[in-house]
């Protein structure tokens, strides 16, 4: 049986504001193409899959959609209001993705941009940077949906955000909120799903990112969630991806 076919879509940063330099010598490296391919490996279900990989900040050219099954849309050092000409040819690319019906899953950046495209606002957080590994509040659908399947009602992810979706687009439904944001995790209909926090990244690559920047207090934030990255094993399955 052919192997489904899984794209990542980077979006991290152009060149003159993101180097990947100063992760190089961790595992992850500071190229998020990886990323989720790595733990798709750690958690056995990598070889299940064609996974591919390609980056809007750094000129990669997209896929036919038809050429893909499932999609995933990755967090990102820009602002998704700069509506900078790389965003405006994702959004485009991401208008067709949604004709076809097809999932897709959107991480931090990748979030609020799907929620920003379904008439959301996207704008900075009242107490400024969320920078921590930290615990969500999951609504009853979050409760029963199967991109949480296994995990308990206060599950712990790691965040990196200044900016947030202030409400959930109108007929989107809330899986998860903290006391600040009241649309953590929203399920969009039509097969597309959107997260504020990051189960792809290791604590490690989320610590680096703070050490390198003006505030390096904020890595002592992060600890070791081994069980996060089990969303994106339930995001696959949920797309028909697995042959379990």
């Amino acid at each position: 049986m052919m192997k489904k076919r899984l794209l990542y879509i980077s979006m991290t940063g152009t060149p003159d504001i993101y180097d990947p330099a100063p992760y190089a010598d961790l595992q992850d490296t500071g190229d998020d193409r990886f990323w989720v391919a790595n733990r798709l490996q750690e958690l056995g279900v990598l070889d299940q899959l064609h996974y591919q990989a390609a980056s809007v900040t750094l000129g990669d050219d997209l896929p036919d959609p038809d050429e893909i099954d499932a999609v995933i849309v990755g967090g990102s050092f820009h602002s998704v209001n700069e509506n900078q000409p790389w965003q405006q040819t994702l959004k485009s690319w991401l208008a067709r993705w949604r004709e076809t019906g097809r999932p897709a899953l959107g991480i931090c950046g990748g979030h609020q941009t799907m929620c920003l495209m379904a008439g959301a606002v996207v704008a900075l957080r009242a107490s400024g940077v969320k920078s921590t590994s930290a615990s969500i509040d999951l609504t009853g659908s979050g409760k029963t949906h199967p991109l949480f399947e296994g995990f308990e009602d206060n599950p712990e992810f790691h965040f990196g955000n200044n900016e947030h979706v202030l409400e959930a687009p109108d007929g989107a439904v809330v899986l998860a909120r903290d006391g600040e944001s009241s649309a953590l995790a929203v399920d969009l209909g039509g097969n597309w799903l959107s997260i504020q926090f990051h189960p792809e990244v290791s604590h490690i690559n989320m610590m680096r990112s703070w050490e390198i920047s003006d505030t390096p207090q904020y890595a002592q934030n992060y600890r070791p969630l081994p069980d996060a990255p089990r969303m994106l094993v339930n995001f696959v399955r949920y797309a028909g991806m697995l042959s379990d």
